[in-house]
Order: structure tokens, then sequence, then C-alpha cells
């Protein structure tokens, strides 16, 4: 009997906010019942009518027989499945969970199934750091870890166990050889999207109106915010521009946000840069604007949702807001976008089209890439793993996101390139707004503004390090 993928949610809670995930719920929306882990004796496809027999014998290697045993391979996710980024998060676990499902289909890797331990983190940092105690002897990586203080939290531990783990989180730290050689990114960081987001907003709107654009800036407080505010900050240094409100570090969840959303609405701000979650983008914006705050909104990726169009902000959102893009969203007219869709499709036809079902295809193509190269060199240890991921040197994602370099300096191979969307409400409504599905056709409801690029700004920063460094 073919092994399912064994998905441990633990905790799910009410949303907040119904619109930021009620879609991800949806039936048949991801739920993965555990069902026998007797590992195959043989799997088959079929591909236009033919049944192929994709039997596959185990290859022999190196392997501590506990992260993988002669049938499966053990990998570890630290997820943010009830916190503030839990509607993202969700989409990311649903889509590495439907393409492992596809590996295990076609035989897996080397011959072994992958299981999936996916533990909820809450968005705590030390919660992370418990639930990664309680499987660092079970996996052979950490392919998804949410947050970066809380990737931070466990960095020590994962150098001493000789774990590699996949970040769900772009801090500007990863590039750094010193910081990140246990970790492998996928896309730019945050400091980089700010400084590209930031100067072509500066640009369209001096040639506009003829004048340079004022600036607010807002932002959570820990590695994500003040990585983003580095960036944000830079640009406007560099560009001329006037911050007329710094909220730098300023948005800490479960606090009162009105006088966050007073200074910007007071500050009068062409632009205010946001980075924070979706929930909180809900509370600021509509606050700010009640106090009558008539600039515009440019936001980092994790900020954002397209499910917002399906609140009563949508309309507003749509017209005065842009977003930077780490990646392409879901239904991009990109080259690998196809196979993605139809992954998903067949996995979860019923589902929201999310985009952060993007990134957990980027997760899952990076550990999958690493896992066939350390089979290829025959060390399926984690030590093998961490051996075979520097190994690598690049890896490209057929225009889903810009390449990521692995070896050399940190200024040679830190990612700069970023893309800016923006929400479009016309086609969130016109394929079903939160009724929309992928079985259906929907892709995520955004309308691309530019392509990947690098600022002037980004392309020649000299990257010595983080942008942001912790404790600095």
């Amino acid at each position: 009997m073919r092994k399912e993928l064994h998905s441990v949610r633990s905790g799910f809670v009410a949303a907040v906010v119904l619109a930021l995930t009620a879609a991800a719920c949806t039936p048949g929306g991801g739920s993965n019942q555990p069902t026998s882990t007797t590992p195959p004796e043989s799997t088959t496809s079929t591909t236009g009518g033919l049944v192929v027999n994709t039997t596959v014998v185990p290859l022999a290697m190196n392997t501590d027989g506990v992260t993988v045993t002669d049938d499966t391979i053990y990998l570890g996710l630290l997820a943010d499945l009830t916190g503030p980024f839990s509607g993202s998060v969700i989409d990311v676990i649903d889509a590495q969970t439907a393409f492992w499902s596809k590996v295990n289909d076609e035989g897996g890797i080397a011959g072994r199934q992958i299981e999936l331990i996916i533990e909820n983190t809450g968005y705590s940092p030390a919660l992370h750091a418990e639930k990664y105690a309680a499987m660092a002897d079970k996996v052979l990586m950490i392919a998804h870890s949410t947050g970066s203080p809380h990737t931070l939290g466990i960095l020590p531990d994962l150098i001493a166990n000789n774990h590699l783990a996949v970040p769900v989180t772009w801090y500007s730290g990863w590039s750094d050889p010193a910081l990140g050689g246990n970790l492998l990114e996928t896309g730019s960081n945050y400091c980089m999207e700010a400084m590209n987001t930031i100067s072509w907003l500066a640009e369209d709107f001096e040639g506009r109106t003829g004048r340079k654009p004022t600036l607010a800036i807002a932002t959570f407080p820990d590695d994500y915010g003040l990585d983003s505010y580095a960036g944000a900050a830079y640009a406007a240094q560099q560009l001329g521009l006037e911050i007329t409100y710094n909220g730098a570090g300023t948005i800490i969840p479960g606090t009162d946000l009105l006088p966050v959303a007073s200074g910007i609405s007071q500050s009068g701000a062409d632009f205010t840069w946001l980075a924070a979650d979706p929930l909180t983008l809900t509370t600021v914006v509509g606050t700010a604007l009640q106090l009558g705050y008539t600039g515009q909104w440019s936001v980092s990726m994790p900020t954002f949702s397209d499910r917002l169009l399906g609140t009563a902000l949508g309309d507003y959102i749509a017209a005065n807001m842009y977003m930077s893009a780490l990646m392409a969203p879901l239904g991009a007219d990109v080259q690998g976008m196809t196979e993605v869709l139809d992954v998903l499709k067949a996995k979860y036809p019923n589902r929201y089209p999310a985009a952060g079902m993007v990134e957990g295809y980027l997760e899952f193509f990076v550990t999958k890439r690493v896992l066939e190269h350390a089979a290829e060199l025959g060390d399926m240890t984690p030590a093998g793993v961490v051996a075979a991921a520097n190994d690598i040197g690049s890896l490209s994602y057929d225009g889903l996101s810009p390449s990521n370099l692995f070896s050399g300096d940190a200024n040679a191979t830190v990612t700069r390139a970023t893309a800016i969307y923006k929400p479009d409400k016309v086609a969130f409504d016109a394929q079903g707004g939160l009724g929309a599905s992928l079985g259906n056709g929907g892709i995520s409801a955004m309308t691309k503004v530019t392509d990947f690029f690098a600022s002037d700004l980004a392309a020649n920063y000299d990257f010595q390090g983080p942008c942001y460094v912790v404790g600095g």
C-alpha cells in the first residue's frame, strides 16, 4: 500500500479574519489523513491512458537508519499554523504536501517515500525552538522554518546537529555565508525588496508630479521588520526622500496600533511602506483611512494576501496599494507555472488559488534538489545533506523566482531582484472572489507592474552582511 504524507497539524483555531483563512480550509483544501506506513513494493502512474510502472529499488547509501530508513525519508516542517502568518503558511504547507505526494506517487527519492512531520509553532520563537528540539533526532532536515527570529533562534542547534533548513523568511542575513551556512534561502530579501519598490515608486511619482514623494514607514520590530526598514531608509536617504513618519519597529502584535495609524495619517506622506502581516494591514490601513490619510501604500510581500480583496477594504486596496513580490504569484505567465498549477489543481480542485502556494513549490524544489544530490553523493545522513547543499552552487526556478547562488562571497551571491504587482479587484470578483478555486481556473488576483528587476540602488549596494544586524 502506498505511503501517504503524514501531516501533524496541532491546535488549529478559528481565524481572526475569516476572509484570510476560510479559503485555505475549504473542502479539498489540504487536510491529510495519515494512512499505512508500509513502504511500496511498486507504484504506477497513468499518463495519457498509458499505465507506467515506476517501481524503484532503494539505493544503497550511507544513512543513520532513523532519519532515513530503507523505505522512508523524514522531513521536518516548523510552521506558523495559528499565528499572524497562518493564512499564508497553511497555503505553503499544503503546496509542499501536494508536490511531495506527486514525488511519492512516482517512486520517491532514492527508492524511498517522503514523510513530512509538521509542527505548529504559532509564530512563537520559544515554541519553535521547543518543537525543533523534539524532532531534531527524527528528521533528515528542516524543509520549512517560519520566521526570521525563530530560525535565528535555532541556528546554533541546526549547526550543532548538522541540519539543513529552508527558512520561510527573507532576512538578508541568510545571504551571509557566516550566518547562513546551514540555510538555503529562496529568492531575494526584505532589504532589497524595499530598495527596489521605493526606487520604482519614487521614479514613477516624480515622473507624474514633478516632485519627489514623501514617505512614511511602519514595520514589525523583529529581523523581518527592521531588515525591511533598513532597505527603505537606505533608499530614502540615497534618493533624497523625506521620511515624514518613522515607525520602524512600532507595529507590535497584540498592542494598540492607533498610534501607528495616527502617525501615518498625520504625516501626510505620499506613500507608506508597510512591513507587517495581513491582519495588521487591515487594522493600520483601515484606521489611517478613517483618520483622513490620503496617501498610497506599498507593502512587503508577507504583508499582503489577495484574500484582503474580499474584505470591506478590497476596493480601496486595489486602487491604492502596490505589493512587492519576491516570487511570481500563482498563475503568473512564466515558464515554470504550468507544472505548479497542474499539480495543485489535481490535488486541490476545490481550494482557493493562494499566492503562497508558489513558495511551497520553491521550498519543495530546493529540498528535492538537495536530497537528490545527497543521493547522488551516496550520503543521506543529516551531515551528508548539508554537504550536498554546499555543493549545489546555484538554483534557478524557471521564472518563478530569481535564481539563487549558494557559493561565493556575500556581495556576489546575494539575490537583488524583486517584482512589483498591484491587487486586481476586477479579476478577484470575476473568478468568484473568495469562492474562486484552482479547479475552475482560479489564479492570484494581481496584475504585474514590473517583472523581476534590480534597481540601481540594489544592484550597486555593497552587500557585506545583513542590512539589519541582530543586536547591532
